[in-house]
């Protein structure tokens, strides 16, 4: 498996993103839209992504709209969902119900205008409920 931040600012990247640890986040650097790459080794049902947004903490850094695209390449990748979200406070789900060797999840836009984007935990689930990213 491989992940693909679109940027990162040091010490706020892909450890950071994938901490248990809510005061680790990862931070962009650059323009938007940003984005988070998955790329299975073999073909991978994905249920749900978690991601953990805190607009008390991160205001104009939260993001308010995201879509994902899921694939087997990144040619052929289609919307999967898009999602709106309104101050958010803790673990948002999205449903993706997919089989898919791509997985991507974009930014779109952040509350306030903001131009980079905080994001504290990202949690992928297959069946049942068991976690990929550990």
């Amino acid at each position: 498996m491989d992940i693909r931040l679109s940027s990162f600012k040091r010490g706020h990247g892909l450890k950071e993103l994938l901490s248990s640890e809510t005061e680790e986040f990862w931070h962009t650097d650059d323009n938007l839209p940003h984005y988070i790459q998955i790329s299975f080794n073999k073909r991978t049902y994905v249920e749900t992504v978690q991601l953990l947004l805190l607009y008390s903490k991160d205001d104009s850094y939260t993001p308010e709209k995201v879509e994902v695209r899921t694939g087997t390449t990144t040619e052929t990748m289609s919307l999967c969902t898009t999602m709106t979200f309104i101050e958010p406070e803790g673990f948002v789900n999205i449903d993706i119900s997919s089989d898919c060797f791509i997985l991507q999840i974009i930014f779109i836009c952040n509350h306030q205008e903001g131009r980079d984007s905080h994001v504290r935990q990202l949690k992928v689930f297959t069946h049942g409920n068991k976690e990929i990213l550990i």
